[in-house]
Formats: C-alpha cells, sequence, structure tokens
C-alpha cells in the first residue's frame, strides 16, 4: 500500500505515464512527408476523391502489382474525420499508445505474467523515437504502419479468443480487420506466420480440429486470396519504380544490417550520432523509470508454470517481425541506394514489435528459471535497462520536436 493506495493499482498507472510521455510530444509535429499531401484529401469532393482513388488503385495494380484498396479506404477515412493538424496527430499518438497496449496484452495472455508483459511494453516503448526529417513510420505517412500492426494483433487475439472457447463469431471480425490489414500495406501479410506460430504454441492441441478451423481460416483465406492477387498481377514484366525493384547483386547485407540495426533503442544516437538531450533523460529516468521499476519489484518475483514452448514461440515470433523487414528492405534497389546507418524505413513499427516479443521470450524464459541467482539478477536487469530505456526515448522524443518545429504548419 501506498497512502492506501494498492500497489497493484499503481502499477499500470506510472506504465502508462510513462509510455505517454514517449508519444505525447507527437502532438507538437507539423504536417511531414507525404501528409503534407495527403491531408488535402478532405478538400475534394467526395465523388472526386473516391475516383482519384480508383485511378491510383489502378495504376498501383498494373504499374506496380501492387493490391491495396484497403489503403485507400483507410486513407479516405481517416484524412476525413481527422481534418486538422491537432487532430490528427492525436490520433497519431494514441495509436502508437494502442499498438504498446496491445504487445502489452498479447505478451500476458501468452504467458500469464504481468511483470513480463511490462516489460515487453517498455521494451516497444524504448524503440519508439520518432526520427524527424526521415521516413518516419511513427509520427507520418498516415500512421499507416501502426495502423495495420494494431489491426494484425487484434486479429491475432481474437483467433486465439476462439481457440480458448470464445464464440465462432469472432471469425467475422477476424476476416474484416485482417482483410483490412493486409490489402493496405502489403508488409502485414508477411506477418501471418508469425501469428500462427504464437497461436499454436499458445494455443490447443492441433488435434482440436474444429476450434483450429474457425481460428485459422479467417486468416489463411485472406492471405492467399490477396497473395493470389499480387502474383497474377505481377505474371507479366511490369515498369516498376526502383521502390520496388529487387537486386540480389547490390549491397544486400549492408542494407539488411541497416534496417535490422535501426529497429534497436537509440540506433539514431548509438549508430548514426544523433543529438541527446543528457539532463532531460537522467530527469525522466529518475522521476518516471525508477518508480516504475520500484512498483513492480521484478526482484521479488516467484516462478511461474511458464511451457519453454511459449518463450521459444515469443522470441521466434519476434525474430520474424524483425528480420523479415530487413529482408524486404536489403533486396530492394532504393533501400539500397537510401538506407544509412542508424535509420530505416517506415516500416520500423514491425520490427519494433519484433524487438519487444523477443525481449518478453527472454523475460518469460528468465521467469522460469528465477530461482537461480543468475536468472534473478538477469531478470532485474534487463526490466530495468528497459524501463530506464523507454523514459530516455521519451526524452529524445522531447527535445527532438522542440527543435525541429519551427512553427505552425498547416491548419490547427
Amino acid at each position: 500500500m501506498i497512502l492506501g493506495i494498492p500497489i497493484r493499482m499503481l502499477r499500470p498507472a506510472f506504465l502508462s505515464i510513462l509510455i505517454t510521455f514517449t508519444f505525447v510530444p507527437i502532438m507538437g509535429l507539423p504536417y511531414t512527408a507525404d501528409d503534407g499531401i495527403n491531408r488535402n484529401w478532405p478538400t475534394v469532393g467526395f465523388g472526386e476523391a473516391i475516383g482519384e482513388a480508383m485511378r491510383l488503385q489502378r495504376q498501383w495494380m498494373f504499374e506496380q502489382g501492387r493490391f491495396f484498396p484497403g489503403g485507400s479506404v483507410y486513407a479516405l477515412t481517416m484524412w476525413n474525420i481527422f481534418d486538422s493538424r491537432v487532430a490528427y496527430m492525436t490520433y497519431l499518438a494514441l495509436l502508437g499508445m494502442l499498438l504498446v497496449a496491445l504487445v502489452g496484452y498479447l505478451t500476458w495472455r501468452a504467458c500469464g505474467s504481468g511483470q513480463v508483459a511490462a516489460l515487453a511494453v517498455a521494451a516497444v516503448g524504448a524503440c519508439m523515437q520518432v526520427r524527424f526529417g526521415y521516413h518516419d513510420g511513427i509520427a507520418s505517412f498516415g500512421g499507416l504502419v501502426p495502423y495495420t500492426v494494431v489491426l494484425t494483433l487484434i486479429s491475432a487475439l481474437l483467433a486465439a479468443h476462439i481457440l480458448r472457447g470464445g464464440s465462432r463469431w469472432y471469425a467475422l471480425p477476424i476476416v474484416v480487420l485482417w482483410s483490412l490489414a493486409i490489402t493496405a500495406y502489403e508488409l502485414s501479410l508477411l506477418m501471418l506466420p508469425a501469428v500462427l506460430l504464437m497461436l499454436v504454441v499458445t494455443g490447443p492441441s492441433l488435434r482440436e480440429r474444429a476450434r483450429w478451423l474457425w481460428a485459422g481460416l479467417p486468416l489463411i483465406v485472406p492471405a492467399a486470396l490477396q497473395l493470389g492477387m499480387t502474383l497474377y498481377l505481377r505474371r507479366r514484366e511490369l515498369p516498376l519504380a526502383p521502390a520496388y525493384q529487387i537486386d540480389l547483386d547490390g549491397p544486400v547485407g549492408t542494407t539488411f544490417g541497416q534496417q535490422f540495426t535501426a529497429a534497436l533503442p537509440f540506433a539514431q544516437q548509438g549508430i548514426a550520432d544523433a543529438p541527446i538531450n543528457a539532463t532531460l533523460s537522467a530527469l525522466l529516468v529518475l522521476v518516471l523509470a525508477v518508480p516504475v521499476f520500484l512498483l513492480w519489484r521484478p526482484w521479488r518475483t516467484g516462478p511461474v508454470a511458464i511451457a519453454q514452448r511459449v518463450s521459444v514461440g515469443l522470441m521466434a515470433a519476434g525474430l520474424w517481425a524483425w528480420v523479415v523487414p530487413s529482408v524486404l528492405a536489403a533486396v530492394t534497389v532504393r533501400w539500397q541506394d537510401e538506407l544509412f546507418w542508424g535509420q530505416g524505413y517506415i516500416y520500423l513499427p514491425y520490427q519494433f514489435v519484433g524487438f519487444g516479443l523477443v525481449m518478453a521470450g527472454i523475460g518469460t524464459w528468465l521467469r522460469t528459471n528465477i530461482q537461480r541467482p543468475w536468472a534473478r539478477v538477469a531478470f532485474v536487469v534487463l526490466f530495468a535497462c528497459l524501463v530506464a530505456g523507454c523514459a530516455v526515448t521519451a526524452g529524445v522524443n522531447i527535445v527532438g520536436v522542440g527543435s525541429i518545429v519551427p512553427g505552425p504548419q498547416g491548419p490547427g
């Protein structure tokens, strides 16, 4: 008890405050990247906007071999709802918070440990550094990447709910949400193996065929249709732009390393020598990270009965989400030319989630061996580092917004 309030109630509150400080700076940003043009959609008549969206769809399909009508549905809806800078940036901040919260909830559902879930939340939060002046998937590009990650995580959680005895009617929202995700951004389609792996390691036996059919088919069938459509569109040679050309003879290894390491916390500071305000970061560590660490008391944790396959599954799914986008960037002509150490392409939020799941898998493994002194020390140190890292990232975002915004841009 602290001032009559149970510690159990204070834990998520302080962790939520820490995550909030990480994302709130986004609200002070101007429109950047493609948003500077796309924000003008509300000024176009609805009929004209639909016609332009259909024209773009045909261009993407027959010139780039891409089929993602979900992207147009999302853009037209989102830009007409959040038609001011303040509303739009607030949406992006809340979307980022929701993404982190879903990772924590997924981890908790997978291993049943609140401390491991908090560790995963801090890990993802430590990665969520806004990348000013470059391709940033958190605070620009319509929030498309966090949006598709959120839809993917919700679809996975609904499928897990069916496997645990939930109503089969949840298959309908899975089909809708998953279809919107994979037709809004193609990388979501590549996350299907990670989703299925998590369902296998946390779900019932595969011999429970009825449950698996109702949980798995809503994911597999839309993915197969989307893949089939993409292969059909690319059956002939297309005039692809460099962003979609594959070159296996280029600097594949270097580009892979650039995208892979860019997903690490503080990649811009540690690799690209971006500035950091040590005073503010130290203050946030003391005011936010230390209370979170003390409230969760990771040194007092006891052993829990978590199957080893869950730990392995978390790490394997996380590595998939971390590695696959790096491979995609590595073989693409444009990113072979434009990436540099410390920076990555906009689909980094997928990799942030991957990093968080890898840390959660390690934390789960340590929890199962917590009675051993080395495991207890390792868990406490890992927890402390990730929580402190999240606070430092919050400080980096605050300072970055303060230095990058020269004044109001666009309608407020």
